[in-house]
């Protein structure tokens, strides 16, 4: 499956009949043990959907980018990447801690005055995205909870992503993060980083029992260093999706960016942000 999704063109994975995800599956004839005890609980993690009622169109193009790159994060953490788009633009020009309140075609907003410009792009979160653009559609949004622990024993010796297989559907996937990045965790500590889907978090010390019995090993010493909770993790995306994509120029001089534009995650959110610089570009260089 995953090496048709691969070697197929995005557009005739597109083209081909939408369903959900699970039924995508199933009609690729996997059986229901690997799907329950495997590919559930990993695409849970990668869909935060553990019904995968999400469309069969993102679950191609997601095993498409799994199977042609590569797994990774930023050495520097998530927020390397936000500091990359940032770092070429001068400095004076950049306002942080500033709320925007509205915005208009040519206009935003804020809670310490009025912006005039020749574009506004909005790329935020959808649920704030809807109430900054009221004309766009309402996105329901997936919740997850990740739970961070430290210890000076690693339980695994690489970077492997462990899946719960025993459906016992609490814990999507765990991972010891600081095999894949040492920067993430201190000199001789090892961080591991245990996902749940889902918007009822169970409290620590369950979560802290079911890495115990996954790895085989005690937990009891691990160290438990903060809880994070993402109510709105990613948008969801039931059929119908179509093409994905979504328009990003809304007309009169707005322009929208985020995942909810795209394929529902970090690399739709960077495609969607591509996309919508090119619409403001080629409206800015327009005649007239």
């Amino acid at each position: 499956l995953a090496a048709g999704c691969a070697t197929l063109p995005p557009g005739r994975l597109l083209d081909a009949p939408e369903t959900t995800a699970e039924a995508a599956l199933r009609r690729a004839g996997l059986s229901s043990a690997i799907i329950e005890e495997l590919l559930r609980p990993f695409l849970s993690g990668v869909l935060v959907d553990r019904a995968l009622e999400t469309s069969s169109h993102v679950l191609a193009m997601v095993l498409r980018s799994f199977a042609r790159g590569r797994v990774g994060v930023p050495a520097q953490g998530m927020g390397a990447l936000p500091r990359a788009i940032a770092a070429p633009l001068p400095a004076d020009l950049v306002e942080l801690r500033t709320p925007v309140t509205g915005v208009d075609p040519h206009r935003v907003r804020t809670q310490a005055g009025e912006l005039r410009c020749r574009a506004v792009l909005v790329a935020v979160d959808p649920p704030t995205a809807g109430t900054l653009l009221p004309a766009l559609d309402r996105v329901r949004m997936h919740a997850y909870t990740t739970y961070y622990h430290a210890t000076d024993t690693p339980p695994l010796d690489e970077p492997i992503l462990l899946v719960d297989g025993d459906r016992r559907e609490l814990v999507a996937n765990t991972v010891v993060l600081s095999q894949a990045a040492p920067t993430y965790a201190p000199a001789g500590r090892h961080l591991v980083a245990t996902s749940v889907v889902g918007p009822s978090a169970p409290p620590e010390p369950v979560v802290r029992a079911e890495l115990a019995r996954l790895y085989g090993r005690p937990t009891a010493d691990w160290e438990h260093l903060t809880t994070v909770d993402v109510p709105a993790a990613l948008p969801a995306a039931p059929p119908p999706q179509g093409r994905l994509r979504k328009p990003v120029a809304l007309g009169g001089g707005l322009f929208v960016a985020g995942d909810h534009r795209d394929s529902p995650s970090i690399q739709g959110a960077l495609a969607s942000g591509w996309r919508a610089a090119g619409a403001v570009l080629a409206e800015l260089r327009a005649p007239g």
